[in-house]
């Protein structure tokens, strides 16, 4: 009954969805999204009042992609380089950066000074030598030269913002004054007698603080920096499993078992097969001990050419083999080319006249012709003509395939000419790396996944759960009775794409932002689970409601409470009579600076305002009581002993300076983002 109760109360959302979904079958989805402002021309953003629409956003996150960049922070990547494009753009006009030509093509070819180059592209002299290459064929087709200048617009973008932060870090500066004062609040130290009653020491029972006590301390603490919230949401959630079944893996078995008997009795070749199947793989190259390190690929150099193994369990999958090949090759290998580039690969004439100019340049060398030289002159590969055409080690996979086959394929010293896309190459092969056992074989590999059945189940498991939650007390209840733990998500930012427990929690984290508080969400497919959540508070920017910060400012409360009682306590006597009156002891503070203004026999807080007034007040007094990070305080300075003179600070110079810039470029765009008054509505 409950559970008909719950639709009962919901038959309005009902009514919705129902109706949703027959407008489904009559309108085109992206006409019905884009009816709920959820189409391409929905704002995502806003930066300085400028908005950025999702088509704008989607479009250079696909963009991105198209040209091989992924990974989970693609689309936070995209977008921080929007919103600092916008943020920035005045200033780099003011300033008046930009990018040359000339500039462009050191930072490609030769020792350009770019970090994001050198992180993205030129990790190592391996990646830097392939990347040099892909970089240079782009240039040789209409297709490439447009390829080309997509990376161009996104290197240019992270070139401007390295200028800009190296402009602004050279503005830090640290000068001789702030150095001797550096210099004197660390040599500069004080001795002093101290008593101290802890908070920590103070049972909470020993003060009373009252409803209104805390309310009248949060009014008076509300507007304090440590208190200010920052926009966030917190929410509690449980994740029921989606896991395939038994019977999901011996259905996927069966079927790879038709599959190979189709692909064994087929007339097509094997990409014509495989690409019927709607499967993508390749044949690839592997070292005999690679093979044989799994007990079911070990038979591979066993089988004959053209057998297929499997299907057998390979991890999480079902994989099938197909054997093509036997051979000996070396795993990698290094060569010198001149590239002679053709306007149109697929003009015949062309490419024979190219040919022709190969064969005349491989005669110059055959009668003792440098290689180099040749390559500086007629070579029209900027990644290696200015290293007489020479690449060092690589191994299969790296090179297009007429390439890399003449220098696996043929002894060191072998000179000769093949035709690629990008025109002819005039190669010599140079050194190979030792001789190994090699099979060429096909790997199909199917992921076992639930089937549509049992997601279904799942579905249907998941959505019961939820529709008979109606708070926290009840989401509770129905996970401890079915056995799912529940986990917690505090301040999630809008901006994340994952939370504590969840790695792909972006639709979690849309949910959150767009839910009232108390709302519980049907179930949300992340991380192979389905999800139910309620959001169980909402943060805005500012000053925090009470009910959000409301133990924080018990707490606060309390502490303040102790303070005046113990200050009370503390006011009149000596030291070793206060001490007495509250059951502590006298204990002494030996050359604390104000640097480093900690006493470690009471705790690892600060406390400058207590070693601040042991400087201020004359030897032997005693003073009255302060209110500290850790306790309260009673104070009688014994000695300050003085730093010795110097006139030259350079060290704390270089010290402060340091301290400065790390860092400082993230905080100058943080602090410009935040007068920017961006807002992520993704």
């Amino acid at each position: 009954m409950s559970m008909i109760e719950n639709i009962r109360n919901r038959q309005g959302l009902l009514l919705v969805m129902i109706g949703l979904g027959m407008l489904g079958f009559l309108i085109p989805y992206d006409a019905v999204m884009a009816m709920f402002g959820s189409g391409g021309n929905r704002t995502v953003g806003e930066v300085n009042g400028q908005e950025i629409s999702g088509l704008e956003y989607q479009q250079n996150v696909q963009s991105r992609r198209s040209m091989g960049f992924s990974g989970d922070q693609l689309q936070n990547e995209v977008w921080n380089d929007l919103v600092t494009g916008i943020v920035l753009s005045e200033s780099y006009d003011a300033l008046g950066l930009g990018m040359s030509d000339a500039e462009f093509q050191g930072l490609l070819f030769e020792n350009g000074d770019s970090p994001y180059m050198n992180r993205a592209f030129y990790s190592n002299a391996q990646n830097k030598q392939y990347w040099q290459q892909q970089f240079a064929t782009m240039l040789q087709t209409p297709q490439g030269k447009s390829n080309f200048m997509n990376y161009r617009r996104i290197i240019e973008m992270k070139r401007m913002k390295e200028k800009f932060d190296k402009l602004a870090v050279s503005g830090v500066y640290s000068n001789s004054l702030e150095g001797a004062y550096d210099y004197e609040a660390a040599q500069r130290k004080v001795s002093f007698n101290y008593v101290v009653k802890k908070y920590n020491d103070i049972p909470a029972d020993e003060v009373e603080v009252s409803d209104a006590d805390v309310k009248r301390y949060y009014d008076r603490h509300k507007n304090d920096a440590e208190y200010e919230q920052r926009a966030g949401r917190d929410i509690s959630f449980v994740r029921i499993p989606v896991k395939a079944t038994a019977e999901d893996g011996e259905a996927l078995q069966a079927n790879l078992e038709a599959m190979k008997a189709a692909w064994s009795d087929t007339d097509l070749t094997d990409e014509e097969f495989l690409a019927n199947e709607g499967i993508n793989a390749r044949p690839q190259r592997f070292d005999r001990e690679k093979l044989e390190s799994d007990i079911n690929e070990a038979e591979i150099f066993n089988s004959e050419i053209g057998s297929l193994l499997g299907p057998y369990q390979k991890g999480q999958s079902f994989r099938l083999a197909k054997v093509l090949s036997f051979s000996q090759e070396p795993d990698s290998a290094s060569c010198r080319h001149i590239l002679l580039s053709a306007d149109n690969p697929d003009d015949r004439k062309e490419m024979d006249a190219l040919m022709q100019k190969a064969d005349s340049l491989k005669r110059v060398i055959r009668r003792g012709g440098d290689f180099a030289e040749l390559a500086a002159e007629y070579s029209e590969d900027p990644g290696s003509k200015t290293k007489g055409g020479f690449y060092d080690f690589f191994a299969r996979g790296r090179m297009v395939a007429p390439f890399e086959n003449f220098c696996f394929e043929n002894k060191p010293g072998a000179l000769g000419a093949v035709e690629t896309r990008f025109g002819v190459h005039l190669i010599e092969v140079m050194e190979h790396t030792s001789a190994k056992d090699k099979a060429e074989v096909i790997f199909v590999d199917v992921p076992i996944e639930p089937s549509d059945k049992t997601q279904r189940d799942a579905y249907g498991a998941a959505s019961e759960f939820a529709i008979n939650i109606s708070d926290l007390a009840t989401l509770e209840t129905a996970a401890k009775d079915a056995g799912y733990a529940i986990s917690t998500a505090k301040d999630i930012q809008a901006a994340a794409q994952n939370i504590s427990g969840l790695q792909s929690a972006g639709e979690v984290i849309a949910w959150a932002y767009n839910a009232d508080e108390g709302q519980i969400s049907n179930p949300i497919l992340a991380d192979g689970t389905y999800v139910v959540a309620i959001l169980d508070r909402i943060k805005e920017k500012g000053v925090p409601p009470f009910a959000n910060v409301e133990a924080a400012m018990r707490q606060g409360a309390i502490r303040e409470a102790k303070a005046e009682k113990y200050m009370a306590m503390m006011r009149e006597g000596t030291l070793e009579e206060i001490a007495a009156n509250i059951g502590s002891t006298v204990q002494v503070a030996s050359n604390v600076a104000l640097k480093f203004p900690t006493v470690r026999s009471v705790g690892t807080s600060a406390e400058p305002t207590v070693v601040g007034a042991a400087f201020a007040f004359e030897s032997g007094s005693i003073s009255s009581p302060i209110e500290g990070k850790n306790g309260i305080w009673v104070i009688s300075p014994v000695n300050i002993v003085e730093p010795t003179e110097k006139t030259d600070f350079l060290s704390e110079q270089t010290t402060l300076l340091s301290r400065a810039r790390g860092g400082f470029e993230a905080r100058l765009l943080a602090a410009m983002q935040d007068k920017a008054e961006v807002k992520d509505m993704r």
